[in-house]
């Protein structure tokens, strides 16, 4: 069962606790960290500047997610679920990350106090700007069916305008 397997998971993770803490990685402005549907158990922890995380990278319907800095986590949903990557992050400038992968993931925690809720607590923002960004198209689609026959105002078509140039990563 999942049940089953998540506490097998996180004992695994939590057992290592001889193995190293992270690496230490570098990446030139423009790099790529890594692409999307791609597999690696690890996450990174942004300790000098930027990402730009992105939907579709490099295709004609490429979506910018979101934009990370210092102190900042990435990739920990694919290190916990054990899934491919649901995005590509590309270094907005000249970085430095913090490499932590799943045998390691119990140890950096331990020695690093307060970072699980610093996780938590990052994972929980993101939950929540995505929850409401959809709940803006929900309600835009929504005005739309029930307006069909009526005709719409410029207001109905700007905020439409929003949620498609925020698509786009334009955050006006």
């Amino acid at each position: 069962s999942f049940r089953l397997w998540k506490e097998q998971f996180f004992m695994v993770l939590f057992l290592h606790k001889e193995a190293a803490m992270s690496t230490t990685e570098r990446y030139r402005k423009g790099d790529m960290v890594y692409p999307e549907g791609s597999f690696e158990m690890a996450m990174f922890h942004i300790t000098e500047g930027s990402v730009l995380i992105y939907a579709f990278y490099g295709k004609e319907n490429e979506i910018l997610l979101t934009e990370e800095g210092k102190g900042s986590y990435f990739g920990q949903l694919e290190l916990i679920e054990a899934i491919p990557r649901s995005a590509t992050v590309i270094a907005k400038e000249d970085l430095v990350v913090e490499k932590i992968t799943g045998d390691e993931f119990g140890s950096y925690l331990e020695s690093h106090k307060g970072e699980d809720m610093a996780l938590l607590t990052q994972m929980s923002a993101r939950l929540r700007e995505i929850g409401n960004q959809l709940h803006v198209v929900y309600h835009t689609i929504d005005e739309y069916i029930s307006d069909s026959h009526s005709g719409h105002d410029e207001s109905f078509f700007n905020r439409l305008g929003r949620i498609i140039r925020f698509g786009k990563g334009v955050r006006k």
